[in-house]
């Protein structure tokens, strides 16, 4: 139904109140003949009968229910369609006191709106239950009869079943409109933000091209692409997170951690942001320390986004600062900024989906406005809250997460062990991804580093490739024609040469069900796209140590 469809019911709902309104009104006078109304194709002519009988035919013509009561509240007469409404015979309604059809929780309204009709005339909203027992909505209006009516009170119900009907539309459709609004500015902010990154990825590699390998021009296109690939990855991230939450696929892997940990983890990595913008960054922490039964990893997600949305909305050079501490049995995290800061009409809003502080077109920073969707999520999922607040445009902002402590007695932490770089040792590596681009680079970037590789591009050439070459590992892409990256893995590990190869999937997907499905088909270690390549080395030095390498 359209909008103009909506209004014009209820014109005509409004219409046919008021007439019936004039029409209770003529009856109060009495001693009336005619009664006309005009209508667009010409005049409706209701005739009124004898004095005992004024109102018959013409009340039982209406789309609203008419009833007259005695002083007591009960029905001296009522029409059909108020029969019809209440669901009970015509014949058997005279004399059953009208709130009898009321339900409880109304009645004191009730008798308020027919007190005051029996001393004039008194309107207003309730309910009637209906022929199945259900409530339905009414609008009462109640006029005072001449005492020579045989009646103290006029009542006319107006059935708003329809009328709620439409503004339940109305609503249904206002918030449809608004979901496909904010719908359409999110796709055009996801376009933005996944083209800003492009853009100096592009020039760097013109950059590249155009300097014939000057050594600065190399390592400045490479950092600068460096950064841009992995604000990419982040945004990508983020939209995975949020779809998993969503979902309910996200799971936490709580263990006791302590909370300063945490914080020096998320600090850490955001660096390189709050330096380049030249922030002053304050990190305060508690003397003693407070435990924490928690998911290291995302809660050092939720402080890592609450200091880059600080780091993002404070102009070059301001103050950001992070205090951690306990109160009572809850820790505390403040974040603090002295950014653009938050509309007191935003505060509401400002951790649902996709919801952007700044949205104009001269912004200057990126996001998709879903980081603080996750923050609060994560914490719920801890068990904790979280808060903003702002004193509003320009006078920055402070976020509060509140978590429960662990109140076990603490245990001390094992030694953490000492990292050590894997040693970069030559191996026999097959390639395989059906984006020739992709598969001939990381065989470029492999062989640069001393290892030998062979490519392939389907599933079918993968498996003979790997019978010919015998390599040590094998990057294999699951997305493939002919043969499946599962269906490879599979056959090759079919084969005797086969089961004591290392088979890492090199896919974009990267959720816990698709690493369980690479786990079941055979493969000994799952890497998201894109690569990174000191995590490969990693990998790969755990899955084949330099001592067991030909």
């Amino acid at each position: 139904m359209t909008d103009a469809n909506l209004r014009e019911e209820n014109a005509e709902l409004r219409r046919r109140l008021e007439e019936a309104e004039e029409v209770m009104r003529a009856i109060g006078n009495g001693t009336v003949d005619a009664f006309v109304v005009a209508e667009p194709q010409g005049n409706r002519v209701y005739t009124l009968q004898t004095a005992d009988r004024p109102y018959r035919l013409l009340v039982e013509q209406m789309h609203q229910g008419a009833v007259t009561l005695n002083a007591d509240g009960t029905i001296v007469y009522c029409n059909r369609r108020f029969a019809d409404l209440v669901g009970r015979p015509l014949e058997r309604l005279v004399g059953v006191a009208f709130r009898d059809f009321i339900p409880p929780d109304a009645r004191i309204d009730y008798e308020g709106l027919r007190e005051h009709g029996r001393a004039g005339s008194s309107q207003g909203e309730s309910h009637v239950q209906g022929a199945d027992g259900a409530p339905v909505p009414v609008f009462l209006t109640f006029n005072a009869l001449p005492p020579d009516c045989g009646a103290a009170v006029g009542v006319l119900v107006t059935d708003l079943t329809t009328q709620r009907h439409h503004e339940k539309l109305n609503a249904a459709l206002e918030a449809l409109e608004e979901s496909d609004r904010r719908k359409n500015e999110f796709l055009a902010m996801l376009a933005h933000e996944l083209r800003n990154p492009l853009a100096p990825i592009r020039n760097a590699l013109h950059v590249l091209r155009l300097t014939g390998g000057n050594g600065e021009a190399v390592a400045s296109a490479s950092e600068m692409m460096e950064r841009q690939v992995s604000q990419m990855v982040r945004l990508v991230d983020d939209l995975l997170d949020v779809s998993r939450i969503t979902r309910g696929k996200i799971e936490l892997r709580k263990e006791r951690v302590e909370l300063a940990s945490v914080v020096h983890q998320a600090v850490e990595a955001a660096r390189s942001l709050y330096k380049s913008m030249n922030h002053e960054l304050t990190v305060t922490l508690p003397a003693e320390p407070i435990h924490l039964d928690a998911d290291p990893t995302r809660l050092a997600q939720v402080v890592g986004n609450l200091l880059n949305n600080a780091c993002k909305f404070t102009d070059k050079g301001g103050r950001i600062s992070l205090e951690a501490g306990r109160e009572g049995e809850q820790a505390v995290l403040r974040v603090r900024d002295s950014g653009i800061g938050i509309a007191a009409d935003q505060l509401p809003r400002i951790f649902d989906m996709f919801v952007q502080v700044d949205t104009s077109l001269e912004r200057s920073v990126n996001g998709l406005g879903i980081g603080l969707t996750l923050v609060n999520s994560l914490v719920e999922m801890h068990g904790g809250t979280v808060e903003v607040r702002s004193a509003g445009i320009g006078r920055g902002s402070e976020f509060v997460v509140r978590l429960p402590i662990t109140v076990d007695t603490p245990r001390p932490s094992p030694p953490e062990p000492t990292p050590r770089e894997p040693t970069a040792t030559a191996r026999r590596i097959l390639v395989v991804d059906d984006n020739r681009d992709s598969a001939t680079s990381l065989a470029m970037l492999l062989d640069l580093t001393g290892n030998e590789t062979r490519t392939a591009f389907d599933g079918l050439e993968a498996v003979e490739a790997a019978a010919a070459f015998r390599p040590e590992v094998v990057l294999l892409d699951i997305g493939l024609p002919k043969l499946n990256g599962y269906e490879a893995a599979r056959k090759i590990r079919e084969q005797s040469w086969g089961k004591k190869m290392v088979l890492v999937a090199l896919t974009g997907w990267g959720q816990e069900e698709d690493r369980q499905r690479s786990r079941e088909a055979g493969f000994d270690g799952h890497m998201v796209k894109p690569m990174d390549y000191a995590a490969l080395m990693k990998l790969l030095a755990e899955l084949l140590p330099t001592e067991n390498a030909p």
